[in-house]
């Protein structure tokens, strides 16, 4: 926590002496795909064909802002969806959970910004549905740190690749599960 609050003020410092960019705040909305964490369970199709459920998957969606701090720091904030999950016609099972993600990025070179900051996750439930409606574990909210890479195709568009560090506590206080992931997103930033 004290590193981020390092580059925040980092950030907030070099924001004031650089020049301020006429559009200071940009909304963004992106999608992606993770993968990583603990197995939390495995769904068996009656064909014979598995599929598990992983703290660290899968698909992920966020919205939220960009705010210019100077010609070199932003300052992302989003909200967003993050979900694996295995659907059949008689039940499914889903891991879902919230995550609010706060990022300094430092431009260093013209197309590519690097990014460290944290996530909050909220919310984080298995459940199960039809057949698997006896399966329910809430987590209690998470906090991990986050290292990104991003490439700027063009200054709306840009690849992230993200690596995430956080642990799940169920809500009855059974063991810890291991939710880090790495993950490839797509961003597109309005103007």
């Amino acid at each position: 926590m004290k590193t981020l609050l390092a580059i925040l003020a980092l950030g907030l410092g070099c924001g004031a002496a650089l020049a301020q960019d006429p559009r200071p705040v940009r909304p963004i909305v992106g999608i992606g795909l993770t993968y990583g964490g603990e197995t939390l369970a495995e769904v068996t199709y009656n064909n014979g064909w598995t599929e598990k459920i992983k703290s660290g998957g899968l698909f992920v969606a966020h919205a939220g802002a960009e705010f210019r701090l100077g010609d070199l720091v932003d300052l992302q904030a989003t909200v967003g969806y993050h979900v694996d999950s295995s659907d059949a016609r008689n039940g499914g099972l889903r891991f879902s959970r919230y995550p609010v993600d706060v990022i300094a990025l430092f431009r260093v070179a013209p197309q590519f910004r690097l990014g460290f900051g944290f996530q909050h996750v909220n919310s984080a439930k298995l459940a199960g549905s039809g057949d698997l409606d006896n399966i329910a574990v809430d987590y209690k909210s998470a906090t991990g740190g986050l290292v990104e890479g991003e490439y700027l195709f063009w200054p709306g568009f840009g690849v992230k690749v993200r690596g995430v560090s956080l642990k799940y506590r169920p809500s009855d206080g059974g063991q810890r599960v291991d939710g880090s992931h790495l993950g490839v997103l797509l961003n597109y930033y309005f103007w």
